[in-house]
């Protein structure tokens, strides 16, 4: 079997600190300042295309709007490799950080990243087009139907009579003598088959599904929020995978990570693998089930730098709050960001595909912004980083930065409410210790993001 070597994105620093920067934190704020940069050497907007009106599968609150034509993407920038090494004690909201640094960071070769202009619609023709081919083949689509049929009942109370066996606690047995009521009157009123109403075709948003022959259903629905797929034989709202923690690279993981990123080739998607976490079959009351696989999550590239969208951990909110300094949504991304998810099982079948809140390019607004020099970044972690943790008094954090990288992130644009900048901002990504019975949680967490052009800090 071809074997695809993943991806780690294993970003990373600089050997030499400079001196702090004397001036204070500066937060992203839609001011004005970041356009000056921007438009340097800015290009020229690109002409509006018109999308398709709603089709009779596209929910009424989805109708498509104008968007712009995309512009062909940069190639992906050359890379320098420079090995990063510290450590420093800082002050933090109510006690002390210890950050210790060891991180090989990848550098443009140029010193310059692109700058786009994005906004957000509903699947194009031919964008519908290729994701009807990969998810359903040549199988008719139909609008969907999430009117649940007898034969979701009857799976939902084998399920039930399942859990019901593995326990002897009267409590619990009496619960589950009333779900099993409960879907046994719901499988006498509801129909044998779903209704099928076959798509017309059109483009913009949609909410389609397709017979698999054996009488289950695949379901894939597209807007401008999301694009998800699901096959599997339930309904697909109840999907719900219990993420176990990662386990050594295996022959049935790499058959998962080829699965995912053929579906990404066929897609015309360009994207990083971030992570492959196995999943372990799970029955819940409730009628949630999970199934035997792996997680396999991507980030988008954008010239040819990741669109991430990692958690941004910001220590207590507590300390924050006793400090000044806010709370954890003062200090997260306040434009939901881009994720690709695949849950694949274990013998190769693809069970569910998420695409939340996918870009489209309308402008590339700078094709070589000016980076700051990575030296500057460096003075600003260490002079910031005091300044966006926040420590519980009596609880020093450690902090093990492990991974530097460039990435794009998203960024206001001064009066206007629905289009944003996508640019580049260096991420830190660290282990952290903050002395409770949760540090476990904190292995791989962002603790900073700088912005790449005016050194200021990404929300």
């Amino acid at each position: 079997m071809k074997r695809i070597a993943i991806l780690l994105l294993a970003a990373l620093l600089l050997a030499a600190c400079q001196p702090t920067p004397q001036t204070e934190i500066v937060v992203n704020k839609a001011d004005g300042r970041l356009e000056d940069i921007i438009a340097a050497t800015a290009e020229p907007q690109s002409e509006t295309v018109a999308i398709a009106p709603e089709t009779n599968c596209t929910p009424e609150s989805e109708s498509p709007a104008p968007v712009e034509a995309k512009p062909s993407a940069p190639l992906a920038p050359r890379m320098r490799t420079v090995d990063w090494s510290d450590s420093f004690s800082v002050a933090a909201a109510m006690d002390r950080l210890d950050v210790t640094i060891d991180a090989s960071v990848e550098i443009p070769g140029s010193e310059t990243a692109p700058v786009y202009r994005i906004g957000f619609a509903p699947p194009d023709a031919d964008e519908a087009t290729r994701l009807l081919r990969v998810f359903f083949g040549e199988r008719q689509a139909y609008c969907a139907s999430h009117e649940k049929t007898k034969s979701y009942y009857k799976a939902q109370m084998a399920r039930y009579l399942a859990e019901q066996e593995k326990t002897s606690e009267t409590y619990e047995r009496e619960q589950y003598d009333l779900l099993l009521n409960q879907a046994n009157k719901a499988y006498a009123n509801a129909p044998d088959d779903p209704p099928l109403v076959p798509w017309d075709g059109a483009a913009g948003a949609f909410d389609l599904m397709a017979e698999n022959g054996d009488g289950t259903f695949r379901y894939l629905k597209a807007s401008e929020q999301s694009i998800y797929y699901l096959n599997a034989p339930e309904d697909p709202n109840i999907l719900s995978p219990v993420v176990k923690k990662p386990v050594p690279e295996n022959d049935a993981e790499q058959a998962a990570v080829e699965t995912a990123q053929a579906v990404l080739d066929a897609l015309t998607i360009d994207a990083t693998l971030m992570s492959v976490n196995p999943t372990e079959s799970a029955v819940r009351a409730f009628g949630t089930y999970t199934v035997d696989g792996f997680i396999v999550s991507y980030a988008p590239n954008y010239g040819g730098l990741p669109a991430t969208d990692l958690y941004r951990y910001h220590g207590s909110d507590s300390a924050a709050e006793a400090a000044g300094g806010g709370s954890s949504a003062d200090y997260s991304i306040r434009y939901e960001p881009e994720s690709i998810e695949f849950l694949i099982s274990k013998s190769g079948e693809l069970v569910r595909f998420k695409y939340m809140r996918p870009s489209r390019v309308l402008n590339t607004e700078n094709e070589a912004a000016k980076l700051l020099p990575f030296e500057d970044v460096q003075a600003l972690f260490k002079s910031d980083i005091g300044k966006v943790m926040f420590v519980d008094k009596g609880y020093p954090m450690q902090l093990t930065v492990h991974t530097v990288r460039l990435t794009m992130q998203r960024y206001p644009i001064k009066d206007n409410e629905t289009e944003l900048y996508l640019l580049p901002a260096w991420e830190f990504v660290a282990s952290v210790n903050d002395g409770t019975a949760f540090a476990d949680r904190h292995k791989t967490v962002c603790v900073l993001r700088i912005n790449a052009l005016d050194g200021s800090i990404m929300r």
